[in-house]
């Protein structure tokens, strides 16, 4: 806001930029919840790879559950998903996604960063809410 904008309101801001920060903070948000999105699906493929099978196996897996991820998130948890969930459903979805993905993570030996996962989801998703 440039200072002649606040001298003429009284030095107070206006609603006008309390909605461009919750634009702005709306749009962060979304960009973490997406990259957190893809986080699950590289962890689904690393997942695959660290299978105790032999290496054919393990490359196919590597690939195939991220595949598979991708699909149910297109179908069941994205904005514009194939399939309507009820808002409390589709939270469960994606809250059940995220867990999944801290699951792996703790399956590959980094059960910490399989928390960290699931609170960073929660914590973006609580601030979404509280901004809409």
């Amino acid at each position: 806001m440039k200072a002649s904008q606040i001298e003429r309101h009284g030095g107070q801001i206006t609603d006008e930029v309390h909605a461009e920060a919750a634009t702005m903070i709306r749009g962060v948000g979304l960009l973490l919840i997406f990259l957190l999105e893809l986080a699950v699906l590289a962890v689904g493929a690393r997942w695959g790879w660290a299978l105790d099978a032999p290496t054919a196996l393990r490359l196919v897996t590597a690939v195939a559950v991220p595949l598979l991820l991708a699909g149910l998130w297109g179908a069941l948890g994205s904005p514009r998903a194939r399939v309507p969930l009820r808002p409390s459903a589709k939270r469960a979805f994606q809250g059940g996604w995220f867990v999944l993905g801290g699951g792996m993570l703790a399956l590959l030996g980094q059960p910490w960063l399989g928390l960290a996962l699931v609170v960073a989801w929660v914590a973006v998703t609580i601030l979404l809410r509280r901004d809409s």
